[in-house]
């Protein structure tokens, strides 16, 4: 578990060590009592001993050394400060610069060895410890920032900066008990805060313990009454510990204080499908979306975030439609989320409707041929006019010239108007693609045995026969293909066989009685033949042309 307290107050560990170089230089060798802040208040060193010609000297040494440093003479500087240091091995603020200019080069072991040095002889100094604790932390040796974070604390007891830097590293080191021990400290100090409960709730969470979580967010609502925030993030709590009751108490509370509140409707929607009542939760969703002043981009969210895929389309299908009914009519973007709205009308079979939302989508965006197909099928489904569906079949076809489905609606348009040459060229490129998982296989062979039929050409029963082992139990193509052999003089016992089946299916069809009494006489059996016929006749009144023409021919 990793969080990191976020606290504007304090330094960064690039930050930090940064600032130390530019607030230490001479401390701990200098010749005068020396004012130092830390926090905002001021702490005063003891008077120190009367400079010496040695101590001068050193003096003298460091500002050459410091003076080298500006001028990125490095190497020059740190061979001045381990001079320093052979003379005076407790000289902290030689061991400050030279540990500084380790941590540069990425020397972080020897860099901690010489800040250890600092801190050690360094006396109250601060900046010393806390440069420390940043070297430990970026060597990820936690348990030591953890030390020195401790042992400033000692120290400096009421800067809240530095809890907060401790808890930070409580929680890399993953003790998230010292983090908590370390921010309760905190709050002796400061009382209770929002910033300080929000991470004490983070962590209560990731430790997987929502009613430590809870009680946190019940100490800040107590604090705090006049934020009703609070109650909110309390009923939410107790919504997470299933304590429904408790969390209803809280959400009428928010919307006692804040009846405008956006989300409150939507809270209490949560609510009463957690306690199974569907029919309120739907209303708490009505009701918030019709006074919400959300985005219908946000409301959009919350609604299917509120019911799962198969609630949405499924068992709940019949509220979400609604709910998404209201949203679409109050929306301010209808265009981003037609093709979405398009879809779940077309579920609904509201076909005409759908169309004209796909139709609105591509205004926004033709490049999706998805929505090109769903806008087809929408107009095939709501009988829209035919120069219509023609002509978006047209437009499909010019943008995505390798998808069979355009082609095929202008197929079926050529052989409604009994251009049958243009339907086989349209339909045999839809074959030539290739059947995606057998999308329109079986409608394109259909209508290429229909096109050759009328054609009176025998390549339509090769399309039958295709056709038929993809949909076996068709009993209409069943018809039309015996009646073709037939027709074609071939495999007549084939084709009486397939009559009798149809017949056996639906014994009064006239179209199916007339089929077999015809194979019947072309076998020279027309006094079996002509029952069939007859009863053909008197089933369809008046019989067609062809029946009537068939029955003359049998009766001679």
């Amino acid at each position: 578990m990793r969080y990191t307290i976020i606290k504007n107050r304090v330094l960064s560990s690039a930050a930090m060590l940064a600032f130390l170089g530019m607030a230490v230089l001479l401390t701990g060798c200098s010749g005068s009592k020396e004012t130092v802040r830390d926090g905002g208040k001021r702490y005063q060193r003891a008077p120190i001993k009367e400079t010496s010609e040695e101590t001068l000297k050193l003096e003298t040494m460091m500002i050459d050394a410091k003076m080298k440093q500006e001028l990125d003479l490095e190497e020059s500087a740190m061979a001045i400060y381990r001079m320093i240091l052979k003379q005076r091995p407790d000289h902290s603020a030689a061991s400050y610069e030279l540990s500084r200019l380790l941590a540069n080069r990425g020397m972080s072991d020897s860099a901690i060895v010489y800040a250890r040095q600092a801190v050690a002889n360094g006396g109250d100094n601060v900046w010393y410890s806390l440069y420390l604790a940043n070297l430990y932390r970026y060597t990820n040796q936690y348990d030591q920032s953890i030390k020195i974070w401790e042992s400033i604390l000692k120290c400096r007891p009421d800067n809240p900066d530095y809890y907060y830097e401790l808890a930070n590293d409580y929680l890399h080191s993953n003790d998230a008990k010292g983090a908590l021990s370390t921010l309760n400290r905190l709050e002796k100090c400061i009382g209770v805060t929002e910033e300080v409960s929000v991470q004490k709730i983070k962590i209560w969470r990731a430790l997987g313990r929502e009613d430590k979580a809870t009680e946190e967010i019940k100490k800040l609502a107590d604090a705090m009454p006049h934020e009703g925030q609070y109650n909110g993030m309390l009923a939410e709590s107790y919504m997470a510990n299933k304590e429904y009751d408790k969390a209803k108490e809280y959400y009428d509370r928010v919307l006692a204080s804040n009846p405008n509140d956006d989300y409150i409707h939507f809270s209490l929607a949560e609510y009463y499908k957690a306690k199974g009542q569907q029919r309120k939760a739907f209303e708490e969703l009505k009701n918030g979306f019709e006074t919400s002043t959300l985005s219908s981009t946000n409301q959009l969210q919350i609604l299917t975030n509120f019911y799962t895929s198969d609630e949405f389309y499924g068992i709940h299908a019949p509220y979400a439609f609604e709910l998404l009914d209201i949203i679409m009519k109050r929306s301010d973007d209808s265009i981003t989320f037609a093709a979405f709205y398009g879809d779940v009308l077309m579920r609904q079979k509201k076909y005409d409707a759908a169309r004209h939302q796909f139709a609105l989508a591509l205004t926004k965006d033709s490049a999706k041929y998805e929505i090109w197909e769903a806008l087809l099928i929408s107009e095939l489904q709501s009988n829209a006019d035919s120069s219509l569906l023609q002509r978006d079949a047209e437009r499909a076809a010019k943008l995505f010239p390798l998808h069979p489905l355009p082609y095929y609606i202008q197929a079926v348009n050529a052989y409604d108007a009994k251009d049958y040459n243009k339907a086989i060229t349209l339909a045999t490129r839809c074959e030539q693609m290739g059947f995606d998982k057998g999308y329109l296989e079986a409608e394109t062979y259909m209508l290429l045995a229909e096109c050759y039929t009328r054609m009176k050409d025998n390549r339509s029963l090769d399309y039958f026969e295709k056709y038929l082992k993809l949909m076996p139990t068709d009993i209409n193509a069943m018809n039309s293909y015996a009646y073709q052999l037939a027709l074609a003089g071939k495999a007549l016992g084939t084709a009486e066989d397939i009559s009798k089946s149809t017949l056996k299916a639906q014994p009064d069809n006239p179209y199916f009685l007339d089929t077999y009494a015809w194979i019947l006489h072309l076998q020279g059996r027309d006094k079996e033949a002509l029952p069939y016929i007859e009863k053909a006749i008197r089933l369809m009144q008046p019989a067609d042309e062809e029946i009537m023409r068939h029955y003359e021919e049998i009766k001679k």
